[in-house]
């Protein structure tokens, strides 16, 4: 069976904060939680759980993971995090138990939720909404700015990993440092291509805006 810990812990050791062993979900309460609600988590999510579950500064900054205890079922989903408003779900389809990274829903909280997808891989959703934390007060020094009217930046040439785009968000990330990008309109005060950026340290976000030429706010 497929194995994702290894990119989750990778990701978070670029971001600069190694995942400690305790921070996982112990596997007893992950099966309770699967007894409970009469369904087996995807790997791709059981994964995430198991090495980075109880960590508090990248899975509650803004959006939040729910604690098994917390998860719930609805229309074939696991309901496994609550927006920060506790506007919008997200949950991952159960409907076929043999898939290891199924896709994932966003659902607005109402009676009854409405659904629409969100991703077709559980893990590439986890591995972007840690980067698009990361950006949200994850990382000590964070930032945003209208992107340069023109540019010849090439990212990959810059060292930097793209983690596919969720919606409409591209996220970046190398050693110490975090980008994600968003485009005009996302919003509708967005009128150009907006990047949020953040940084272990200063400088890591002082050399962001340095390299790719960006006025922070």
């Amino acid at each position: 069976m497929a194995s994702f810990k290894k990119l989750y812990r990778d990701l978070f050791k670029t971001f600069g904060y190694p995942l400690a062993p305790h921070a996982g979900t112990s596997p007893k309460t992950l099966a309770a939680a699967q007894k409970r609600l009469g369904v087996k988590a995807p790997a791709a999510l059981a994964d995430y759980y198991l090495v980075a579950g109880g960590e508090r500064r990248l899975n509650t900054c803004l959006n939040r993971l729910l604690p098994p205890q917390q998860w719930w079922i609805d229309k074939q989903r696991l309901i496994f995090m609550e927006e920060n408003q506790a506007v919008l779900w997200w949950g991952v389809s159960v409907r076929n138990p043999a898939s290891v990274d199924p896709p994932i829903s966003q659902g607005l909280n109402d009676d009854p939720v409405t659904w629409v997808p969100e991703h077709r891989k559980c893990s590439v959703f986890l591995a972007v909404m840690l980067h698009w934390h990361a950006v949200n007060d994850g990382l000590p020094f964070c930032g945003q700015a209208d992107a340069p009217d023109e540019t010849d930046y090439r990212f990959e040439q810059h060292g930097w990993t793209c983690y596919v785009q969720v919606n409409s968000l591209t996220a970046y990330s190398r050693p110490g440092q975090v980008i994600c990008l968003m485009p005009p309109g996302n919003l509708p005060f967005m009128q150009k291509w907006t990047v949020h950026a953040a940084g272990k340290t200063k400088g890591d976000l002082q050399a962001i805006a340095e390299e790719l030429k960006l006025t922070m706010k």
